[in-house]
């Protein structure tokens, strides 16, 4: 049954990250700074992935019997299952085609539009609503609510989105997100919370108001893939004043689609997150990884950068055309959409949801840190992380299951956790494909690759002698890495460059210099055109600005920086 067209399908995956694919590590090329920003009280800023589809848009023990996600064919079941095989969360997919959906069929119709609460899934570890809107679009638009709350009961609120705090994903209240089911003519979503309740069956509510459209804008750019300098393109719409790209000739015949925005208005990237598309013919040529997005600053301008890989070959293709799509504000529905008595029941989903207390240790370079949990859900497993060491997540890059010799990859959330050691917890999700089963037997392993071992206040400082507008350079041994040192002062500023030309060297984020007592931190400058600035793995030159610098020498301290050990990994068992 096809759910959305081909064109429309493709221009919402290229818009946006969807939930069907891990989402990138943005955090260690931040996690550098974090803990300088914390001690000089200033606010922390990660750069994050930006989304398209709706933004809002992350006990008791039960036993697991060996029947376990045993598919139940009834008519009811291939029903719910069928209407919602287009969800892209493919661990609430398996749990729909596993039996675990539970028909709700409520509706609420107010200026002409209709919001349904269709199926639930609910376990002792969460609870998803499928829910679906009939606005009587003819083509997709992005829609989004003024406000949707998740209460209890009670009345008590679990989970509040507006058009703001929504933006923030809190992963660990709930989430919700749709998607356009073009043969219907609707948008089918679901709403996603850990929040559960005691006993088999529980009332809820929930309370949705206001929506917002926002339609999608092509507009073709003359771009040359082949030129490596800057291209400009004026916009003047959906608050956008101009778009720059470059072309940048990465490893192993990979292409860097590198562009940024200035604007005059951000709210709604952070709806319709814009984007150049690459077209050949009618279809859409496919990037590959990730893109990514963060704030940057060109010029002395803050802009908005975008980084995406294209095989250079496709990229460069002769006949491909380029347009830039983006967002602008549309129509608006006042009306409300109340829910009072959402009726929940557990009872099925209990034989495949248990909570495991585990507390093994693992022991790294970068600090201790404790397995507490392992949560099995109808939906997917979860893995609850404690860190012993302040400010330090798992000092690894690539953490995965290894379930039945099967690698699941999953997204991680993490929250500051309130203890004496100032670690953080993390929490990592791995969803099921429906083919998927789990027993109490089912062998099921931690697998972390990639250790990074942090080193914090690097205690020999560095002489900087002779500090004139003139580009000096040298050369330092630190803790066994080559690390080349440029420094020259522009318009009275000092501006200090380093790297390595060892890529196991990561690279100096931060570094500082002492004013009696005090700490001098330089500020960051990333997101230089020349460098790759989002490809962490495989670059580690960083630039600290000193404003106002007054002699001709100085002394730099490394305030923290990381070794990758790409050969490093372990196993652990889980059960």
């Amino acid at each position: 049954m096809k759910k959305r067209t081909n064109g429309i399908q493709n221009l919402s995956q290229q818009l946006g990250n969807k939930d069907d694919h891990p989402y990138p590590d943005f955090d260690a090329m931040w996690t550098r700074i974090e803990a300088a920003r914390n001690e000089k009280d200033e606010p922390i800023t990660a750069a994050a992935p930006i989304q398209t589809k709706s933004l809002f848009r992350g006990r008791r023990l039960a036993v697991l019997s060996v029947a376990a996600f045993v598919l139940v064919a009834t008519p009811a079941l291939a029903y719910i299952a069928g209407k919602w095989d287009f969800i892209y969360p493919s661990g609430v997919k398996s749990a729909l085609h596993h039996g675990f959906g539970q028909p709700i069929n409520k509706s609420v119709t107010d200026n002409g539009v209709t919001l349904s609460m269709d199926t639930a899934v609910s376990d002792d570890n969460g609870t998803v609503l499928l829910y679906s809107l009939d606005t009587g679009d003819k083509e997709e638009r992005e829609w989004v609510f003024d406000e949707f709350e998740f209460k209890d009961n009670k009345g008590n609120s679990i989970a509040r989105f507006d058009n703001e705090t929504a933006i923030k994903r809190n992963w660990n209240n709930g989430y919700y997100s749709q998607a356009w089911d073009e043969e219907n003519r609707i948008y089918k979503g679901f709403f996603d919370t850990s929040w559960t309740f005691s006993g088999n069956e529980s009332n809820v509510q929930m309370h949705v108001s206001g929506l917002q459209a926002y339609d999608y804008v092509h507009k073709s750019i003359a771009l040359d893939p082949r030129k490596t300098e800057v291209q400009s393109f004026p916009i003047h719409e959906g608050g956008i004043k101009d778009l720059k790209v470059q072309v940048v000739t990465g490893e192993k015949g990979e292409g860097l689609l590198k562009y940024s925005l200035s604007y005059t208005d951000d709210s709604i990237f952070r709806i319709v997150d814009p984007q150049i598309r690459v077209n050949k013919g009618e279809s859409t040529v496919k990037r590959i990884g990730y893109k990514m997005s963060s704030p940057i600053e060109l010029d002395g301008h803050r802009e908005r950068g975008s980084q995406e890989s294209y095989r250079l070959d496709e990229l460069q293709q002769s006949g491909n055309t380029y347009e830039f799509v983006y967002g602008v504000k549309g129509d608006r529905i006042e009306g409300k959409w109340n829910f009072d008595n959402i009726s929940l029941n557990k009872e099925k989903s209990l034989q495949a949801s248990v909570t495991r207390n585990l507390d093994i240790p693992i022991v790294s370079a970068d600090g201790d840190s404790i397995i507490r949990k392992l949560i099995i859900r109808p939906t997917g497993v979860k893995l609850e992380i404690e860190n012993k060491k302040e400010f330090r997540r798992i000092p690894y890059r690539n953490v995965s299951l290894l379930v039945n010799d099967r690698v699941l990859k999953g997204w991680e959330t993490y929250e500051y956790a309130n203890t004496p050691s100032h670690g953080y917890k993390q929490m990592y999700t791995f969803r099921l494909s429906p083919e998927m089963r789990l027993t109490a037997e089912t062998p099921i392993q931690l697998l972390l690759e990639n250790e990074i071992e942090s080193h914090r206040n690097y205690k020999e400082s560095i002489k900087l002698q002779n500090i004139s507008d003139e580009k000096r350079e040298q050369v330092v041994d630190i803790v066994g890495y080559p690390v080349k040192l440029s420094y020259y002062t522009k318009d009275g500023d000092l501006y200090v460059e380093n790297e390595s030309e060892n890529l196991s060297f990561s690279g100096v984020t931060q570094t500082y210099m002492k004013r009696g007592e005090d700490k001098v931190y330089g500020e960051v400058l990333f997101h230089q055109w020349e460098d790759n600035w989002l490809d962490w793995e495989n670059s580690n030159k960083f630039v600290n600005i000193y404003r106002d610098f007054k002699g001709s020498d100085a002394e730099l301290y490394l305030y923290e920086f990381q070794i990758r050990h790409r050969d490093r990994g372990m196993k652990v068992k889980l059960q």
